[in-house]
């Protein structure tokens, strides 16, 4: 996996660990390794596989997920795993390291416009059940709206402001 993917590639190893769900955890340990291309397409493949076959991730599967989100430096990799997380059914004890990791990327200056976008998704998804977080995802929010010209970031924080006066 260190070479160059295509999306079709990407969808064969989906296919491929799919047919032998034992190898997941494998994939989701390649997310960690040192040759960026390799952890890159892991990645990929996990956000892929997960789309299209939830059922073979595990809760412990989605605490490493959800670990890999908070601790990797990779932007790439990060979104990718937000992705899963943003997908993926919450768990009862809500984490709570990865909801203020995710107000604090929303936040960042120097975090992707991705990063960003599908941290105030997860968090609006977040506050739907603890409805005493929305204030504060409001707030940041209008932050942005106030100090961002990304169209990209703008245009899911008006998302995110309109879904949330319906929550609230």
């Amino acid at each position: 996996m260190s070479k160059t993917l295509s999306r079709k590639e990407i969808d064969f190893l989906v296919e491929m660990v799919a047919s032998d769900p034992q190898r997941l955890p494998e994939l989701v340990n390649l997310v960690a390794a040192e040759n960026q291309q390799t952890a890159w397409h892991a990645a990929w493949g996990i956000e892929k596989l997960f789309a299209k076959y939830p059922e073979l991730f595990s809760m412990q599967l989605l605490n490493t997920i959800t670990d890999i989100a908070i601790r990797t430096e990779k932007e790439g990799i990060r979104r990718l795993m937000l992705c899963v997380l943003n997908r993926a059914d919450l768990p009862d004890d809500l984490p709570v390291e990865l909801i203020n990791r995710a107000f604090e990327w929303i936040l960042a200056e120097n975090s992707a416009i991705a990063v960003r976008a599908v941290s105030m998704h997860y968090l609006l998804r977040v506050c739907r059940r603890e409805p005493d977080l929305l204030p504060e995802l409001q707030l940041c929010v209008s932050h942005l709206l106030e100090n961002t010209e990304s169209p990209g970031i703008r245009s899911v924080a008006r998302k995110v402001m309109k879904a949330g006066r319906s929550t609230s």
